[in-house]
């Protein structure tokens, strides 16, 4: 009888020890991969530009959200696009702000020069 009682007792402590051990294991490559993740975030976010576009006259203005600087101006999405270019080489701007009517005119010139 004693010997069952040492063998569960010694089993238990095995188990919990094996336990412990693989949420260790868990939890560090959890902490990597959020690590990784993040790092992933902070290229992205500094490789990306915000923007707001604005038209007067016919004619598509494109300024930093962050900061409200001006990055260019054209009366297509060709036109900004290689005047962007042209000015920020290594960061990707996304237009996310502008009122409504000069988004879908935006948009629909830049479907229209796809098609």
């Amino acid at each position: 009888m004693i010997e069952f009682i040492i063998g569960a007792a010694a089993g238990a402590i095995i188990g919990y020890v094996v336990f412990r051990v693989m949420i260790h294991i868990a939890v560090s490559r959890a902490e990597r991969e959020l690590a990784l993740l993040a790092r992933a975030v902070e290229i992205y976010e500094a490789s990306t530009i915000p923007a707001r576009v604005e038209q007067i006259d016919g004619v598509f203005y494109v300024y930093d959200t962050r900061n409200g600087s001006f990055l260019a101006q054209g009366d297509t999405v060709a036109e900004l696009k290689s005047r962007i270019e042209s000015r920020v080489k290594h960061a990707r701007v996304l237009v996310t702000e502008g009122e409504e009517s000069v988004l879908s005119l935006l948009k629909a010139d830049l479907e229209s020069s796809r098609a």
